[in-house]
């Protein structure tokens, strides 16, 4: 059989024998019936050993099936290395099925050197670049009603306070689904620079009943002249927003949240009051290439990776 070269997503069930070894690969596996509370982990066994499973991420639900569909992102094999991939599926933390595994074996893939392949770039040059990968997963979109009018504390030494306190608002996405609670708020502090820092407490209620807090700093841009302004109650309409979510839970459901740094990306309707932003999860990788730094030991990125 012929070895996968290409970063192509494979449902679980067609996994080759070989695939080319050196290369991540992705595998897909679809769930019926779907459920928000669905999981699926991924038991490895290398050359014999155990090695800690790997988390496939729901991407959605097939319109046509209804079935649940999931990705995993599935480290490169050594040359020589098998590897055994059983899925396990579970529901609100309980065991529902273990899926038949299915092995496949990484094997060599050397290309014929080039005579018109370019020298090795300067080392100080690829010093100077990226060093690592990393991944962007969207979460949901974030809309917040702020309550009216916010509070305003003057003037002080460091600057102008204010506090926007929530209203109402929601999340909505493939990874988080839930409404906004009222208790939350923005503390924010407008430097002389005109620039806002977020100060941010937030309580996300889940569809399956879970309290997340979230809190965060961020940027709220608003202008060279914004401090000036703001002491006057004028914005500009739609200022930009960047933060950097981090989210703090108990429940069973959502404990891989406390383990994300997460970045936030939006505006604010300045004459509504209304927050909007995207929520991203933000993950680091292995070394590039071009890096000269050896690989590691870890899982690979979830989402769009850079």
């Amino acid at each position: 059989m012929a070895a996968v070269a290409s970063r192509e997503a494979l449902p679980f069930e067609q996994l080759p024998a070989e695939v080319t070894a050196g290369r991540p690969f992705d595998l897909t596996l679809a769930v019926q019936p779907s459920h928000p509370s669905n999981q699926i982990h991924i038991e490895r066994i290398s050359n014999g050993r155990s090695q800690s499973p790997l988390r496939a991420a729901p991407v959605g639900t097939d319109a046509a099936t209804r079935r649940q569909r999931f990705l995993a992102r599935m480290p490169a094999l050594a040359a020589g290395e098998t590897v055994a991939y059983t899925p396990v599926l579970t529901r609100s933390g309980l065991v529902v099925e273990r899926l038949a595994p299915r092995a496949t074996r990484g094997v060599a893939d050397v290309p014929v050197p080039h005579p018109d392949v370019p020298r090795p770039a300067d080392p100080r040059v690829a010093r100077a670049g990226r060093r690592y990968e990393w991944s962007s997963e969207f979460l949901g979109a974030f809309t917040v009603q702020l309550a009216k009018p916010p509070e305003s504390f003057g003037p002080v030494s460091d600057g102008l306070h204010i506090t926007f306190y929530i209203a109402s608002g929601e999340i909505t996405g493939p990874r988080i689904n839930a409404k906004i609670r009222g208790e939350g708020g923005d503390w924010m502090l407008v430097r002389r620079d005109g620039v806002g820092v977020a100060n941010v407490r937030i309580t996300y209620e889940t569809d399956d009943g879970a309290l997340l807090l979230s809190r965060y700093y961020g940027i709220f841009d608003l202008g060279p002249n914004g401090y000036e302004r703001a002491l006057r109650e004028e914005y500009d309409p739609v200022p930009p927003l960047v933060l950097a979510p981090q989210f703090v839970t108990s429940h069973p459901n959502w404990l891989w949240l406390n383990r994300l740094q997460c970045l936030a990306v939006g505006r604010v309707t300045m004459a509504d009051l209304i927050v909007r932003f995207d929520l991203y999860a933000i993950r680091a990788g292995q070394p590039l290439p071009s890096s000269g730094l050896p690989r590691v030991a870890d899982e690979p990125l979830i989402g769009h990776v850079h």
